[in-house]
């Protein structure tokens, strides 16, 4: 029987194909990374609450114990003794992910290369890229998703550095509701590195982009608010996140779908980073123990709820904003926090439930959309 070239193929050279690559071959699979980028930059930031290790702390910019929101009738401020909030920069990540990438024997990254055509054989699969055919065992696919979902979010962003100190770097500003300029719900994001120093971004969870144009007005309106005097642009990030329950992208029978495309965002908030690091460890304990890759991260009951919730704010999105107000006003202190990050204790899905007003989420519960 002919030998692949690799144990698995790795689609995409993005967060959730790295963080599988390293894990992969920490365990010494033999393994390939196809990336059509020829080169990585400082494009993204990935922000969550520890709680769980991974091999990425190094890359850690910047933890807080202390967020806000800001909602209709006031600002809600939250801290925490055991959780910290936690930003990731996508340079640190890249970095970290090439050296220990480059430093197992038998893992490749081939950047600036594309693939194609997945097919599979008697004997694993045959994957057509720029560079040639190459086989493997397994595949895995963390491209970005081909589809759009019906419902997302949406953002754009800028680091700026700022002449004049405005930004308290002790408490992140998670969410800051504003009139809507989407179809959906509308907020500004700050991560403050320094008092002038701080990621400002405009953010649309609506059915579709409310458009570059409307995004760039909005923020430099915000930029203008905070008073900073002359301000440096430092980098600039925008994108589209999935917030659908059970979002995948079809791939063939047997393909390993990761990422975006396999779910990783979580429905109700668009968080990624975390689960992305969960799905990394299920996939490859998963194939180097043989068995069955897992079909979703959620089970049925926590995808009841992101139904639920996403319903709410979908059907009538004016009440978005006093939703997520009474839930980091009401919820007990690190509960919101833990379900967020994927939390299933009994415990923590109860205070998220009785934070919320029953009605809208009865009637959402009872007639599915």
């Amino acid at each position: 029987m002919p030998r692949p070239d690799v144990d698995i193929a790795i689609l995409g050279g993005g967060c959730a194909g790295l963080s599988v690559a390293v894990r992969l071959a920490a365990a010494g699979r033999s393994l390939r990374v196809i990336e059509p980028r020829e080169t990585y930059c400082e494009d993204r930031t990935w922000s969550f609450w520890r709680t769980a290790r991974d091999p990425f702390e190094d890359c850690v910019r910047t933890s807080w114990t202390t967020w806000d929101v800001t909602g209709p009738t006031g600002t809600v401020r939250r801290a925490s003794r055991d959780l910290r909030y936690q930003t990731v920069g996508a340079g640190a990540f890249y970095d970290r992910a090439q050296a220990l990438i480059d430093d197992t024997h038998g893992a490749e990254l081939c950047s600036g290369t594309a693939a194609h055509d997945v097919h599979e054989t008697p004997h694993g699969w045959r994957i057509d890229t720029d560079a040639g055919q190459l086989s493997a065992g397994h595949v895995i696919d963390t491209r970005p998703p081909r589809r759009v979902p019906g419902y997302g979010q949406f953002f754009l962003g800028r680091e700026i550095r700022t002449e004049r100190p405005v930004f308290d770097p002790g408490v992140v500003q998670l969410m800051q509701f504003r009139p809507a300029r989407s179809a959906g719900v509308d907020f500004v994001y700050i991560l403050p590195y320094a008092r002038d120093l701080a990621l400002v971004e405009v953010t649309s969870f609506a059915p579709r982009s409310p458009g570059r144009n409307v995004f760039e007005a909005w923020l430099q309106e915000e930029i203008d608010l905070l008073e900073t005097g002359r301000h440096e642009v430092l980098r600039e990030e925008h994108g589209a996140l999935p917030m659908q329950v059970g979002f995948h992208d079809p791939s063939p029978d047997g393909c390993i779908r990761m990422g975006l495309g396999g779910g990783a965002a979580r429905p109700s908030t668009g968080y990624a980073f975390t689960r992305i690091q969960r799905q990394a460890d299920l996939v490859a304990r998963a194939l180097d123990q043989g068995h069955d890759v897992p079909a979703a991260l959620d089970g049925p009951f926590s995808r009841f709820m992101d139904r639920v919730f996403l319903q709410v704010i979908q059907t009538v999105p004016d009440r978005g904003p006093a939703l997520f107000e009474s839930l980091f006003r009401n919820t007990a202190s690190d509960r919101l926090e833990r379900f967020l990050s994927g939390s299933i204790h009994p415990a923590d899905r109860l205070s998220v439930m009785t934070s919320l007003p029953v009605l809208p989420f009865l009637r959402a519960a009872l007639v599915p959309a």
